[in-house]
C-alpha cells in the first residue's frame, strides 16, 4: 500500500511539472509571434521613417515589448526586448534592414 502511495505521489508531481512547461512553451511561442509580427512591421517601413524612431514599447496578450531602432552603416537594426509572464529572463529577437538612401 506505501508503494502504491509513493508511485502515485510521483505521477501527480511529475504530471504538475510537465503541464508548467507545456505552459511556459505556449507563452514562449506567443511571445516569437509578437516580436515576429512587431519585427516584420518595422522592416516595413523605409529608413527614413526608421531613422526618425529609435524606440517603442507595448504590451499584447501580457506579454510587454520594448523595440529599438539603431542606425548603422547602410543598415539598421531592429531588436525586440519581450518579458513574458512567469520567465526570469526577457527574450530579444534582432533583425538587419539593408538601407540604400
Amino acid at each position: 500500500m506505501v508503494l502504491l502511495t509513493v508511485a502515485i505521489g510521483s505521477v501527480l508531481t511529475t504530471s504538475g511539472a510537465v503541464a508548467r512547461e507545456m505552459g511556459g512553451g505556449m507563452s514562449q511561442t506567443v511571445a516569437a509571434s509578437v516580436a515576429q509580427s512587431r519585427l516584420d512591421s518595422l522592416a516595413s517601413l523605409s529608413c527614413a521613417q526608421l531613422s526618425a524612431m529609435s524606440s517603442g514599447s507595448a504590451t499584447t496578450l501580457g506579454i510587454s515589448e520594448k523595440w529599438s531602432v539603431v542606425d548603422g552603416t547602410h543598415i539598421k537594426i531592429l531588436t525586440d526586448t519581450l518579458t513574458v509572464p512567469r520567465r526570469s529572463q526577457a527574450l530579444a529577437y534582432s533583425t538587419v534592414v539593408p538601407c540604400q538612401d
